[in-house]
């Protein structure tokens, strides 16, 4: 008998990778992940700053309450045995993360997500419930906002922001106010 398909790669094969290997696994493939562009970074770097201070002062009563969010920027996140991802920034609940792990993903699923020019992501985020995912495009500069409808089922885009709108509020951080023209501006 002869395999007409190679098998799926998985989490195992992920983390035995040389610990210096950049790496994602999407739907049971490993992709080499490339350097960022300069563009991706500044993006990456003002909008982690921001989100994560915004988090880190609103936190404030400790690291269980119930509306208490971490904040972490290139977070290896695994969601089965075929998908482990490293989001450009990943939200958590500290009740649902108290503590980060010694070595290799995380394992719980994220509140929210933002991810620079990573829209294949979208489908495999919806399917494990995470709540809130942002599609940050830095050329084109403009987010677009995606939350599960009710039932958790579905993603719709309940917002799309460029940098000419200013100041905005978004979800899931509603009174956080974000200056895209600054966030966009290199």
């Amino acid at each position: 008998m002869h395999q007409l398909k190679e098998p799926l790669a998985t989490i195992e094969d992920l983390i035995a990778l040389p610990e210096d290997t950049k790496a994602e696994l999407v739907d049971g493939v490993i992709y080499a992940m490339a350097p960022a562009a300069a563009r991706h970074s500044v993006i990456f770097g003002r909008l982690h700053l921001k989100v994560g201070n915004y988090c880190d002062d609103k936190n404030g009563k400790g690291p269980t309450d119930g509306d208490s969010w971490l904040i972490v920027p290139e977070a290896w996140t695994d969601y089965d045995e075929h998908n482990s991802f490293v989001h450009d920034i990943a939200g958590f609940s500290r009740k649902e993360l108290p503590k980060l792990p010694e070595r290799g993903p995380i394992t719980v699923k994220p509140l929210w997500v933002c991810e620079i020019l990573s829209p294949s992501k979208r489908v495999i985020l919806e399917h494990h419930g995470v709540p809130y995912y942002w599609l940050v495009d830095p050329i084109r500069k403009n987010i677009q906002i995606f939350v599960l409808t009710k039932g958790n089922e579905h993603y719709q885009i309940i917002q799309a922001v460029e940098n000419a709108d200013g100041v905005m509020k978004l979800p899931p951080f509603e009174d956080l106010e974000l200056d895209l023209m600054k966030i966009f501006d290199y």
